[in-house]
């Protein structure tokens, strides 16, 4: 793998931070907000547990919304708009997992980005707290690639290969803790193939972050139960081994990928 450039995207919630006990908090006021019920009274929102469930099962944020609470589509809209201002509201605070930082600096040669369903602008300030910020060269959330390129779509995916790609050939590494990523690698490598090229795209599945990942239908090319896999994984090597040094930047392949990636114009 030394040979190629390599890439490493982070999903955020329950990848990065521990983020389920604020998003139950902030899900429990949108519901409120939208539909006058406490939250309590749906079964996804009772426990944290319930709503990790609840979670891991909807495709993406929009179904969860719709399926959980029974939401029409500009009822699920208003759920978004709302979702940046609750996040600010809410005290709870996005601690990372333990062993990101580690995983972030032994990485820290090569390129790093986070495509999420949450909003950019929940992220980069909990980036920011958490010392982190620094440490990414793009965040991509919902806004960033519109409706049409949620997850399982691999817009953001191929918006990394586009923008980060080095001379060369590229391996994008995808962590995430939820089947979608896994899904979102899958389409990607699907586009890439229809116009060729030799990027690759892999799945790391981040087991670490929360109890409802298991028995995913389409399976992660690698499972992480620690940050510290990542590395492991991404490297090839132990964590504690020394990397080797990055290549040069500037990719002949950008041109096939950049007419993949159509960025949203917000």
């Amino acid at each position: 793998m030394s040979d190629r450039n390599r890439i490493v995207v982070w999903d955020f919630d329950g990848t990065l931070v521990d983020s389920h006990r604020k998003n139950l908090r902030v899900n429990h006021a949108i519901v409120r907000v939208l539909t006058g019920r406490d939250g309590s009274e749906y079964p996804a929102l009772a426990s944290i547990e319930a709503y990790e469930t609840a979670i891991a099962r909807a495709t993406n944020w929009r179904e969860f919304y719709a399926r959980e609470f029974d939401l029409r589509d500009e009822q699920v809209d208003r759920a978004g708009e709302l979702w940046p201002r609750l996040q600010a509201e809410d005290t709870t605070p996005l601690l990372p997992f333990a062993g990101v930082a580690e995983a972030l600096d032994a990485l820290a040669h090569l390129p790093h980005a986070i495509v999420s369903q949450n909003d950019s602008g929940v992220i980069r300030p909990a980036l920011e707290a958490a010392g982190l910020a620094d440490r990414f060269r793009l965040v991509l959330g919902h806004g960033e690639v519109g409706p049409a390129g949620q997850k399982p779509a691999p817009d953001g995916l191929l918006r990394c290969l586009e923008l980060l790609d080095g001379a060369g050939p590229s391996t994008l590494y995808y962590v995430g803790d939820h089947e979608i990523d896994a899904l979102c690698v899958r389409n990607a490598r699907e586009a890439l193939a229809v116009v060729g090229g030799d990027a690759e795209v892999v799945s790391i599945a981040a087991h670490y972050g929360t109890s409802a990942v298991h028995g995913w239908r389409c399976a992660p090319d690698h499972a992480a139960t620690s940050p510290a896999d990542v590395v492991r994984v991404v490297l090839g090597t132990r964590p504690d081994e020394r990397p080797q040094a990055p290549g040069p930047r500037g990719s002949p392949d950008r041109e096939r990928r950049s007419a993949l990636a159509q960025p949203d114009s917000r």
